[in-house]
């Protein structure tokens, strides 16, 4: 089937509406807007009226956009993990002291470095051009798991007379969930816009 530029672009704006659906849910359950979960019925029931089920054909310059939006994704991920654990860091060093603030930096560092190298990594794929591709990601995310607990128990084995274990587990959680805010915040466009 013969893909034209107006079913491309009803594809591509099926899968935009389809992306933004659960941010619509969250804001509706959150402040109670009833014209919100009407409009959101309404697009599900416009969706699956417009859809089909041939292949979707992308154009060099819509290649282009994708890669562009998925680095920005992966970066803004990891800035809000980043900012997320630094506030958590300082929260614990005003309330608790220097050895609360380090031990919540060590516990996000456990996770943020692993987690870095696998960001970068997709973001550098970014550039050929079938990208990372499935398997690719299943690994990094695999040895990012992997990396995090050889890192934690390094600590725990090093450090565990010296460290604060509720703040370091706490910035662990923070760098882990880190994200949940920055989506929050930007309404559920890490990669739109920063």
């Amino acid at each position: 089937m013969p893909t034209t530029p107006k079913t491309r672009y009803t594809r591509l704006a099926l899968f935009q509406r389809l992306n933004d659906l659960p941010w619509q849910c969250v804001r509706a359950f959150l402040f109670g807007n009833k014209q919100a979960l009407s409009v959101m019925r309404e697009n599900t029931m416009n969706m699956s009226s417009q859809s089909d089920d041939g292949p979707v054909v992308l154009s060099e310059e819509d290649k282009r956009r994708l890669a562009i939006r998925a680095r920005r994704g992966l970066f803004g991920i990891l800035f809000w993990q980043i900012l997320v654990s630094v506030v958590v860091a300082l929260l614990f060093w005003l309330a608790s002291g220097l050895q609360a603030g380090v031990s919540a930096l060590v516990g996000a560092g456990c996770y943020l470095v692993p987690n870095a190298v696998l960001v970068l990594r997709l973001a550098l794929s970014t550039f050929r051009p079938n990208g990372a591709g499935p398997k690719a990601l299943l690994i990094g995310h695999a040895i990012k798991v992997l990396a995090a607990l050889v890192l934690l128990w390094l600590v725990a084995d090093a450090a565990a007379d010296r460290i604060d274990w509720l703040a370091m587990i706490v910035g662990l959680i923070a760098a882990l969930k880190g994200y949940w805010v920055g989506l929050l915040i930007t309404g559920g466009r890490l990669g739109k816009k920063l």
